[in-house]
This record gives C-alpha cells, structure tokens and sequence, in this order.
C-alpha cells in the first residue's frame, strides 16, 4: 500500500509540474516583446552569412560588427529570465515525467529481467541434458552399425564366392547409422541469441592491425582527444596523425 500510494503521490506532482509550465499571455507577451527583433533579424543575419564578401579593411569592419551583434544576440536569449525560467521548468518537468516513467518501468524490467533468467537457466539446464542423452544414443546406435558392418565384411571373407564376397561388402557399406536426436523441453519465452565480445587482447589485436587493413573498421581514432592532447602540449607529435592550427 505505501509503494501504491508513493506511486500516485509522483503521478499527482508530474501533473501539476505539467500544469504549472504553461505559459499565460503576459509571459508570452514579454517574450515577443523581447525576442521579437532578433526574431526578425534571423533572415538579415542568414542573408549575410550567404552574401558577405570580406575583400577589404571596411568588410572586415563591417563583418566583425555583424558577428558582435548576433553574439550579442545570442546572449540576450540565453540570459533571458522569462526563458530562462521557462527552460528549467521544461528541464524540470522533464525530469518528473521520466522519473515517474521509471519508478513503474525500473522494477518492472528488473524482475522481469530477474524471471527470465530463471527460465533461461532451466531451458540450458535441459539442453544440455538432451545433448548428453542424444551423444550417448548416437554413440550407441554407431557402435550397432560398426558392429553390423563388421560381422558383413567378416562374412565376405568367409565366402569363397567373388560375387557374394562382394555382395556382403556391399550391405556393409549400405549400413548407416540413423541420426538420433533428443529434443528439449522449452518454455513458450521469447528468447533471443546474440554474440558478445567477451575479452579482447589488446597486445594481439593492435599487432595484427598493423598487417590487416580489413580490422581498421572496428577501431575508431578519438581526433577530439589528439585534439585537446596537443592543445595541452604542442610538441607533441602523433604516428600518422597530421595536426594544423586552426582560427575560429
């Protein structure tokens, strides 16, 4: 009863966290009010940025006040205190909702998760039982047929006959053991099969990379970290790595 109520006590808190972010016509005003020229601006801004041709000391001057004004802009819109407010509040309601989401869908898929296994465990449990029955029996029915086998090669041998001699070599060659198989029980689970790389050498695998092309595929090169590693140290330098310095 406890958990019950604690669940409907965050359904009611998510609700009215809902509730609270809707945004009433003097808010909604201030930020027309506010964002409306930038709004307006956007195309002014866009069309620069496809257009301007910086040739000169004068465009360079110009093009440097149109990037101070937009970074002005985009301060005035991160730093916006009805936006700002409205922000947390989405962050905020955000959090609820998913919290709630995984108070119900956490333990669901934790004893879910806890069951199956149990399932799988005895469904393994009896495979290999049925495999162990069904190596045993096909040995059985292999060492029936060797023995059918020999007794018709001996026969052959003790015939005269090239015609019979060769007619029991014949019906030895013909038998064949029959293929025994032992099925398992299983539970009406779904189950799916997937393949996991378990450990990896990395002294192995680095040296066979170096002389197989076809295994660059399964490494990435972290260029943000070479980036910031030689940000920290000029110097250094990197095998194969070209580094080049950059104004932004």
């Amino acid at each position: 009863m406890e958990t019950e109520r604690t669940e409907l006590m965050e359904i009611e808190r998510a609700v009215e966290a809902c509730n609270a972010v809707a945004v009433p016509d003097p808010i909604r005003a201030v930020l027309v009010r506010d964002l409306g020229p930038i709004a307006a601006a956007l195309p002014m801004y866009a069309k620069a940025a496809e257009t301007l041709s910086v040739t000169d000391q004068k465009t360079a001057d110009d093009a440097t006040q149109i990037c101070s004004d937009i970074a002005g802009c985009v301060k005035i819109v991160k730093d916006h205190e009805v936006l700002s407010k409205i922000t947390a509040g989405l962050h905020d309601l955000h959090r609820k909702w998913t919290g709630l989401r995984d108070l119900f869908i956490a333990p669901l898929e934790r004893d879910r998760k806890t069951i199956k296994g149990k399932v799988i465990a005895w469904q393994e449990g009896e495979r290999r039982k049925a495999e162990e029955v069904q190596r045993k029996l096909q040995a059985e029915a292999d060492a029936k047929a060797q023995r059918e086998r020999d007794a018709l090669l001996k026969k052959a041998e003790s015939v005269k006959t090239p015609e019979k001699q060769e007619a029991y070599r014949e019906q030895a060659a013909a038998v064949i053991a029959p293929t025994v198989t032992v099925a398992a029980p299983k539970s009406g689970l779904r189950v799916s099969k997937a393949w996991i790389v378990k450990s990896v050498d990395g002294d192995v695998f680095y040296a066979a990379l170096a002389h197989n092309s076809d295994l660059r595929g399964y490494v990435e090169v972290n260029m943000t970290r070479l980036a910031r590693v030689k940000a920290a140290n000029p110097s250094v330098t990197v095998p194969g790595v070209t580094f080049e310095l950059i104004t932004r």
